[in-house]
């Protein structure tokens, strides 16, 4: 077969500067890095606008095409028509990245009569409901949803579960969609014994409703209020939370707030930590959860959604609820029994590089694209 021309869509208004921001950008494009070999050409549709070509050193031979994101969605699409009609036009396969922004891709895969590959990392419907927004959002997202699984040429989902409710909820195929999961770097998420443990435990995340940190900050001061005071480094931008910070003082707890780290010096971060704790009420395919544990951290996880299909509670981590009192416990436990902490850390490790080493998932990538190509 020929090889393949792939375009891919960032997220509605996302730019290369927002993942450089929040630390992902050589994270995120390492994988279409790895799949250009492979295909003829990769170009990214960014939505920076010429701010965007400040960092075309990052993206080597991925091709750029950058515009502004406009309010009227219909508007960036007819921009992005006039400004790159020939490379669109020389594409073989458009893609999405999100849910979110996904109609600027339809709307262009009709004009230039291209197939679509709708990815979402997490259902932005789902998502939206569980965030307790109002009912227009929950329906607007609904129908964005429903539309892009309908009109894709393939659906790509990050976990089994996902794809069940996209079969359920919206009657797609079962055929039309692909589970890919996130992918971790495994050779550089990797235990490094030579680093010194500074902390009892690290997150590492946003700090919104969904993560559930008051809840942690609860269940460390039940703890404290029993003598056993643990440290809490918070990375990523729940740092940004004026709030976190304000009941990290009152409640007198021990919380290192580090802010943004580049994906790439995540390890060192991890492997400093004596535990991972991610305590949230919902995920999709947690990306920071998936390297810790390749980093042979001990993972704390809140049996939710997301989080229990990848921890085997006292095999390759540790479940409980999200309720302070089932933390605290939780945290107690892990941290007071060294083997525990072993035996979590090394089967932790084993099913990561088992399920979501990178060269595993490049070669999912690479079926999905010559699966579409031949519909």
């Amino acid at each position: 077969m020929d090889k393949i021309s792939l375009t891919l869509f960032f997220t509605a208004g996302v730019s290369l500067e927002a993942w450089a921001a929040a630390g992902n950008l050589d994270r995120e494009l390492t994988l279409y890095k790895k799949l250009l070999p492979h295909l003829k050409k990769i170009s990214l549709v960014t939505y920076g606008g010429k701010s965007d070509r400040e960092f075309s050193s990052h993206i080597e031979d991925l091709r750029l095409l950058c515009v502004p994101w406009q309010r009227w969605q219909q508007l960036t699409a007819l921009h992005l028509t006039a400004k790159y009609f020939p490379q669109l036009s020389a594409a073989d396969v458009l893609k999405t990245n999100q849910i979110r922004g996904a109609q600027v891709p339809i709307w262009l895969k009709k004009i230039f009569r291209k197939k679509l590959i709708v990815r979402c990392g997490f259902l932005h419907g789902y998502f939206t409901r569980q965030q307790g927004a109002d009912e227009k959002r929950i329906q607007e997202a609904v129908s964005l949803e429903r539309t892009a699984f309908t009109d894709a040429d393939l659906c790509v989902v990050t976990s089994a579960w996902q794809k069940e409710a996209v079969v359920k909820d919206y009657g797609i195929a079962p055929g039309k969609i692909k589970v890919i999961p996130n992918y971790v770097v495994t050779g550089m998420f990797k235990p490094d014994p030579g680093i010194e443990k500074k902390f009892d435990l690290v997150f590492i995340g946003r700090g919104d409703r969904q993560k559930n940190l008051p809840n942690l900050f609860e269940a460390l001061n039940i703890l404290k209020n029993k003598g056993r005071r643990y440290s809490l480094r918070l990375v990523g931008a729940c740092c940004e939370s004026d709030d976190l910070r304000r009941e990290a003082q009152a409640k007198g707890l021990d919380v290192t707030f580090s802010g943004n780290v580049p994906n790439f010096q995540l390890p060192a971060v991890l492997n400093e930590a004596q535990v991972f704790i991610l305590p949230s009420l919902y995920e999709g395919h947690p990306k920071a959860l998936l390297e810790a544990m390749s980093c042979g951290l001990p993972c704390i996880g809140a049996e939710v959604p997301g989080i229990r299909e990848e921890i085997r509670h006292e095999s390759n981590g540790w479940l409980c609820r999200t309720d302070p009192e089932s933390l605290a416990t939780a945290i107690e436990t892990v941290l007071g029994n060294e083997a525990l902490r072993k035996i979590l850390g090394e089967n932790a490790r084993k099913h990561v590089v088992g399920n979501y080493d990178i060269d595993r998932i490049v070669e999912l990538e690479l079926e999905a694209l010559r699966e579409v190509v031949q519909k």
